[in-house]
């Protein structure tokens, strides 16, 4: 699946860029006080990050000289990489930003040192180190913030009763200023509220410049965005010629092998009859019926064809009637799950319908399965596609069972598809696609 989600530094925010006016209102919501559990948050974590990594750094660039410290090092890397996808969801979950995993893919069928040295490569593996180590500074600076951005309003506004309890005589902690009449006690209690009305938006706003700043450090640029779409375009691009060329290869096949032989013996059959009309009527008679059962035949192999192409009744009735036809068609009992209120842009349609019929076909020949399910429905702006059997699993794709085609028919209309069959079954065949 592909959700785009976009990661620059205006859309960290998203619809919150806005504060309101009313203090009252930014007080009452939860931002203001999910930035101060991330602020106190990010001086524990911070603290934690700098000890671990410069302890296993410091180690294993010590030991490196001994090769001992290269497999901690190696592993710092991986441990930072992981507090670097914590710190993603930290944020996402807390500032409400939508920061995702920015790193390489890594190539199908990668050994573990390509692993490794893919991702020493990716820039991004360093930005996470250098935003953990940022962590320590920056949380012990929202630590302080934090503590007393919240700390002096409340104890400005606890004054007057401090007052009240200490027999009109209050002193203040520190022991430099005193309240000894009640209109001082009041004073220090509106000034309070004044700060009060102050501490959500220092505390937003704190809380938005970090989100910035993870965006900035843990996210994807769009540049690098705008790369990886146009490498998958230029992949999908290829898939859809493959899968273009495919098809085309397939129907000549078909109909040279099927429709096309089918017609040249019923030509020839109706040319022998016309020649033995006159002399031998009852051969003539034989050789007609026989061409009149060919030119069946040739008409069921070609509605055939034409079904596996595009069916009419897919076209005129969409995919609920066309995918329950070939269930009903199938040699193992289908049931067909369909939710769709509204029918999907007719490639994605034809796309959908093949998959489900090369699906349905590989579980009749190769699933030994005694019942299977199709489910279709949709998810946000994506067709999602199940074909479920209960069969011997071990389907993968690449394995001469047409799933690769498959694959590259979906992949060209920038979507994807996954088979989950581990050995006894049950096996899953899922798709993902957009709907327009």
């Amino acid at each position: 699946m592909s959700i785009s989600a976009t990661s620059t530094a205006s859309s960290t925010t998203g619809s919150r860029s806005s504060l309101p006016l009313n203090p009252l209102r930014l007080l009452a919501s939860p931002e203001p006080w999910l930035a101060l559990v991330f602020m106190l948050l990010s001086f524990v974590l911070g603290v934690f990050w700098f000890v671990v990594l410069v302890t296993l750094l410091s180690a294993g660039g010590g030991l490196a000289i001994t090769l001992i410290g290269l497999p901690i090092l190696v592993g710092t890397m991986y441990l930072w990489i992981g507090g670097a996808k914590l710190e993603r969801l930290r944020a996402n979950g807390l500032l409400g930003t939508h920061i995702r995993d920015p790193y390489r893919p890594i190539p199908a069928g990668s050994s573990f040192w390509k692993h490794i040295w893919t991702r020493m490569k990716d820039g991004h593996t360093w930005l996470d180190l250098l935003y953990l180590f940022l962590l320590f500074p920056i949380g012990i600076a929202e630590f302080v913030i934090a503590t007393v951005v919240v700390s002096v309003p409340f104890s400005f506004l606890s004054v007057p009763f401090w007052y009240w309890a200490d027999n009109q005589n209050w002193v203040a902690p520190d022991w430099t200023w005193r309240i000894d009449t009640l209109p001082e006690a009041l004073v220090i209690f509106v000034a309070g509220l004044a700060l009060l009305m102050l501490v959500p938006y220092i505390l937003v706003g704190i809380g938005r410049g970090h989100a910035w700043l993870a965006t900035a450090l843990l996210g994807t640029n769009r540049e690098a965005e705008l790369t990886q779409r146009v490498d998958h375009l230029t992949v999908s691009r290829t898939q859809a010629v493959d899968v273009s060329l495919s098809e085309r290869r397939r129907i000549e096949r078909d109909l040279h092998d099927g429709a096309q032989q089918q017609l040249v013996k019923l030509a020839m059959d109706l040319g022998m009859a016309r020649e033995k009309m006159a002399s031998d009527p009852d051969a003539a008679e034989a050789l007609v019926i026989e061409a009149h059962e060919e030119s069946k035949r040739a008409l069921v192999e070609i509605r055939n064809l034409v079904r596996g192409i595009h069916p009419a009744v897919l076209t005129d009735r969409g995919l609920d009637a066309a995918v329950s036809a070939l269930a009903g068609r199938s040699t193992i009992p289908v049931s067909v799950d369909v939710r769709l209120e509204e029918r999907p842009s007719e490639t994605i349609e034809s796309a959908a319908y093949f998959v489900v019929a090369e699906a349905l076909t590989n579980v009749a020949r190769h699933s030994q399965a005694q019942e299977a399910l199709v489910r279709m429905y949709r998810l946000g702006s994506r067709l999602l596609i199940e074909i479920i059997d209960d069969g011997i699993g071990g389907a993968a794709i690449g394995r001469g069972t047409g799933l690769s085609g498959l694959a590259d028919r979906v992949g060209a209309l920038d979507g994807r598809l996954t088979v989950d069959s581990p050995a006894g079954g049950p096996t899953t065949v899922r798709a993902d696609m957009p709907l327009s």
